[in-house]
């Protein structure tokens, strides 16, 4: 690994140094060259970090028995979920403006820890303000702030390959629920709910320990070896704040696009046992397994597309992914009345809402920049908690309302053709851009 990454090139007539300075530079050029050796390793503690936020899908299992065993009422309850979601994008924010503040093992530490702590002390909670307070608030915070800190830091190590990484590192937090969903399920069914928060819990801090000791950000001036910036580079090398990010036309258009993207996925995802069960009638084995393959199916996606990504382009892989979304919703899904047609279109929406939400955080990092990635990328990932709540709730009502839920399918399907345009506009604003800064400098 030494020998595939380096510093910046070294300019072509360096001034002459005394032998002291000589040796200074090339011993922080040695520890440089050792630290940008372990960028895979920290990709894989990023990658782990995810995997823990992922067990936030798995908050199904949790739900009925708390519903059950506490006799909460299901909209109290379920406020619970909703809660986590807004307390973890606001935690974006804060840990966004931190990272320029703290090392990214000490603050991925710190959330990690409130993460950890708030599914333990969650077990404790014999009331609807306890578990709020716990797994809400506690647990939200932290899951955003690892989250946040965990994909910048994996977006910095990897400017030649941004696609890939952040494939793997929202990746993982897709395929959680392959580990997470049978653990939950069988620690509620023989140690009850609350024991099953204390374990998840216990479980949760150790990952977060070891993980963090590997979360480090690379050296200054760095870049691998080879590596010339492409077309698509960020717009601003040095990396533009929030505050100038929203003054481009480019950002509202992004979150919308992030908006409206990943609402017919969430649809899916949230109502995957239901949709199974009631479009090809299968029983709750079966309908879980869809559930399994469904997660399978986004890894795959996030980490397929997103590489494809690097090659190909944000733009053209953003457009087959909601192209192919909105087919699939619009004419497919509603006749998927088998096992295998229901599998099949699970699995294509599964891995094009893969392939959009890993290739997000890509495109903004090519757009702004990676030095205020954190907060910027904040900003964007609250477009996808409005899809969070915009495409379960739509199919929610529409199955209240109809006691079916087929008429949400097109409605999704319309709602995905409308990122469409979202997509070209962004592409044309970014290129706009990007050509009056080329503009600026002659």
């Amino acid at each position: 690994m030494g020998n595939l990454e380096r510093h910046a090139a070294k300019p072509e007539n360096p001034p002459t140094s005394s032998p002291g300075k000589a040796a200074s530079a090339k011993a922080r050029s040695s520890r440089a060259m050792g630290a940008s050796a372990n960028r895979w390793v920290v990709l894989a503690a990023a990658g782990t970090f995810n995997a823990l936020v992922g067990a936030v899908y798995v908050w199904s299992i949790f739900y009925s028995s708390l519903s059950s065993t506490y006799g909460w009422a299901p909209q109290a309850t379920a406020f619970a979920y909703s809660l986590y979601i807004v307390s973890e994008c606001c935690a974006g924010f804060l840990a966004g403006w931190l990272q320029n503040r703290m090392k990214p093992g000490i603050l991925s530490l710190c959330g990690g820890c409130s993460f950890a702590a708030g599914w333990f002390f969650a077990g404790f909670a014999d009331a609807i303000p306890l578990l709020y307070m716990t797994y809400s608030i506690m647990g939200g915070i932290g899951s955003g702030i690892i989250y946040n800190v965990s994909v910048s830091t994996a977006t910095a190590w990897f400017p030649d390959k941004r696609g890939l990484a952040n494939g793997v590192c929202v990746g993982t937090t897709g395929l959680s629920p392959i580990i997470f969903a049978p653990l939950g399920n069988f620690l509620i069914t023989t140690m009850g709910v609350s024991m099953s928060f204390h374990i998840c819990g216990i479980i949760f801090a150790v990952g977060v320990v070891v993980a963090s000791r590997f979360l480090a950000a690379p050296p200054k001036d760095w870049t691998p070896e080879n590596w010339i910036r492409g077309d698509r580079s960020s717009i601003q090398e040095d990396g533009l704040t929030t505050l100038q990010m929203l003054k481009k036309p480019t950002a509202y258009l992004m979150w919308l696009l992030f908006a409206v993207a990943a609402s017919a996925g969430m649809m899916v995802i949230g109502h995957a046992a239901g949709i199974s069960e009631q479009l090809a009638g299968l029983n709750t084995d079966q309908a879980a397994a869809q559930v399994g393959i469904l997660a399978v199916a986004n890894f795959a996606g996030r980490l397929v597309f997103a590489s494809l990504s690097d090659r190909f382009g944000r733009y053209p892989v953003m457009l087959f992914c909601m192209t192919v979304t909105a087919a699939t919703m619009a004419f497919f899904l509603g006749k998927a009345d088998s096992f295998v047609s229901l599998t099949t279109a699970l699995c294509v929406i599964g891995a094009t809402f893969g392939g959009m939400m890993a290739t997000m955080p890509a495109l903004t990092a090519d757009l702004y920049g990676t030095k205020h990635f954190g907060q910027n990328y904040a900003f964007m990932f609250s477009g996808y908690t409005c899809a969070s709540i915009i495409g379960p709730m739509l199919a929610a009502s529409v199955l209240a309302h109809t006691g079916s839920y087929l008429p949400a399918f097109p409605a999704a399907g319309a709602l995905t053709c409308a990122g469409l345009v979202l997509v070209a506009a962004t592409a044309f604003m970014a290129k706009r851009e990007k050509e009056q800064k080329r503009n600026a400098k002659k």
